[in-house]
Formats: C-alpha cells, sequence, structure tokens
C-alpha cells in the first residue's frame, strides 16, 4: 500500500522538477550563473524525494544495508540543500550592492564584507556539520556516533539560524537604506523570512525529535516553505538586481566579484 510519505514525496518532486525547467530556461536565455544555482537545487530536492519516495515504498526493506545507503544518501541531499539558499541570496546581494554603493558613494559594511564576499568561508564549517551529522544519523552506527552526529546537527541547525537572522536584518536594512530598490531587498526579505521560518521547524525537530514528527508537519514546514521562496525568486530577478547593463563599477568591485 502506498504511504502517504511516498505520495507527498512525489508530488513534491513533480514541483520541483517544474521550477527546475523553469529556471533552466531562464539560465539558457540569460547565461546569469544565480539561474544555474537555483536550478541546482532544485536537482538535488528532485533526488532527495525521489529517494526518499522510493525508501518509503516495498521495494526496500527496512533496515537492510540498500536501505540504510539510501537513508543516508537523502539525509545528506536534503541537509546540504537548505545551504544552497544562503549561497543563492548571497549572489544577489554581491550583484547589486557594490552598484548601489559606488553611486551612493557608501563604504562597504561588514555584512557585505564577511557574508556576501566571504560566504563559502563561513559556511564551510557548518556544512561539515550537516554532513557529517547525516551520515552518523545513519541506524548502522553506534549509539554513542549517533549522539555525536545528533550533536553535529544541533550545531549546524543553529549556526544557519543565526546567519540566517543576520540575512534578514540585512534585507530589511538595505530596504531601508535604498528606497528606490525597495523590490530588490523586499524579494530578499521574503525568501529568508521563509527560510527562517523552516528553520525553526527543522530546530524543534532536531532538539525534540519526539515533537512535529507527523508527515504533514514535515512537508509543510520543510519542503513547502522551500517551494514557496523558489515561486518568490522565479520573477525576472535580472531586472531587479543587475539593473542596467549600461551600470559601470569600480575595477576592484568587479575583481571582488569575479
Amino acid at each position: 500500500m502506498i504511504s502517504a510519505d511516498e505520495i507527498l514525496s512525489i508530488i513534491t518532486a513533480v514541483f520541483y522538477l517544474g521550477l527546475l525547467i523553469h529556471f533552466a530556461i531562464r539560465f539558457a536565455r540569460s547565461r546569469w550563473w544565480i539561474y544555474f544555482f537555483i536550478g541546482l537545487f532544485c536537482a538535488i530536492r528532485i533526488v532527495a524525494y525521489v529517494i526518499r519516495a522510493y525508501v518509503e515504498s516495498d521495494a526496500v526493506t527496512y533496515g537492510s544495508s540498500k536501505w540504510i545507503s539510501l537513508y543516508i544518501t537523502e539525509t545528506t541531499l536534503l541537509s546540504i540543500g537548505v545551504i544552497f539558499i544562503l549561497l543563492i541570496l548571497a549572489r544577489l546581494y554581491a550583484s547589486i550592492l557594490p552598484k548601489l554603493r559606488h553611486v551612493a558613494g557608501h563604504s562597504r559594511g561588514k555584512f557585505e564584507a564577511t557574508l556576501v564576499l566571504r560566504t563559502r568561508l563561513f559556511l564551510l564549517p557548518i556544512i561539515a556539520c550537516v554532513i557529517a551529522g547525516a551520515v552518523l544519523a545513519s541506524p548502522d552506527y553506534t549509539e554513542s556516533q549517533q549522539n555525536t552526529g545528533l550533536i553535529l546537527r544541533k550545531v549546524a541547525v543553529l549556526g544557519l539560524m543565526a546567519v540566517a537572522l543576520i540575512f534578514l536584518y540585512a534585507a530589511w536594512n538595505y530596504r531601508q537604506r535604498y528606497p528606490e530598490n525597495k523590490r530588490a531587498f523586499e524579494l530578499c526579505l521574503v525568501v529568508t523570512g521563509l527560510f527562517v521560518v523552516s528553520l525553526i521547524y527543522k530546530i524543534v525537530y532536531t532538539f525534540r525529535t519526539s515533537a512535529l514528527t507527523t508527515t504533514w508537519a514535515y512537508f509543510v514546514f520543510s519542503p513547502l516553505l522551500e517551494l514557496a521562496a523558489l515561486v518568490v525568486l522565479s520573477v525576472d530577478l535580472q531586472m531587479y538586481f543587475l539593473g542596467r547593463k549600461e551600470d559601470k563599477l569600480p575595477k576592484e568591485e568587479l575583481h571582488d566579484l569575479a
């Protein structure tokens, strides 16, 4: 008998496929790498939810070596995917902030100098904790190793929340500072807000495994919010973040964005 989790996983994968096609078309027309990264995020999610649907089917025996292998792969892909949202937001900020600063005569702020231009440096430790925690979550490991994995997942989700809240504040702050470009930062604000709500669910689930374990809670607070964020990003981002082709930047700014 097909379970609700299996059905919802297939439906979720189909929605991500639709968005993947949308962003692939945008990338083919513009060659703007933001669209490529969003499409890559969708592809990772499709693979993860297809595996989830397969694991929930009767084709795999619970606890078998095949089930454990698929479980680790699914958990790892789902965990890595959340990093992409912050990376995408960072690239969006990197495409618009230098131009706005250049016109307004502002200096580079700490947010841009760190989390925008050095995003990977701050996210690498979180990514390491996410992957290690996902792998150690497998029932194939000892209880002590699983507890270590749980600690790593707690550190990772709290780190993600801290970074996401900074991004949320930045979106609000830049919206006030550059009202003529507030539409761009409103997009960032909404996407980051949806991501923060999704992370609240992940924090509750990580620290209290017995809470929010129902199928509906998982799909409402995890893929549904992410899909909503991608729908928000499905507008013409180039119009809001790239501006006019004739906009010029100082050479040092172009070097930083390379």
